[in-house]
């Protein structure tokens, strides 16, 4: 089998805060989780997820706690022993694109980043 597609396209609700961190060659990175209802039910699934970069830091200064978010990527499967020599694994989607969908931030996102039509020249 030649290539392959790996796209997850997911919306929920953040469960904390994000915080950005920076790699020892000073790469942002963000890890957030996202809450998704199961068809109206009142049980969820929790989505890790992991932005880098410049949308690392957009993540980072936008997104919070409860807020209703969109997010494109790829999913991530990574295996690892923890203290006790156990084997673990771990699933994430490694996030390409986020859209906010809550209006007011939104707006404020917006209002951050004027679009090239709305500045005045001088």
């Amino acid at each position: 089998m030649t290539g392959g597609l790996n796209r997850s396209i997911l919306a929920g609700r953040l469960t904390a805060d994000p915080v950005v961190r920076y790699t020892q060659n000073e790469l942002a990175v963000t890890h957030f989780c996202l809450a998704i209802n199961r068809n109206g039910n009142d049980n969820a699934e929790f989505i890790n997820c992991t932005a880098w970069g410049g949308l690392a830091k957009v993540c980072g200064e936008y997104l919070k706690k409860g807020r209703l978010v969109a997010v494109e990527g790829r999913l991530q499967i990574r295996s690892y022993k923890n203290k006790k020599g156990q084997k673990r694994s771990s699933t994430e989607v490694v996030v390409d694109n986020m859209q906010m969908l809550d209006s007011k931030f939104y707006k404020a996102a917006s209002k951050a980043n004027p679009k090239e039509e709305d500045l005045i020249e001088i």
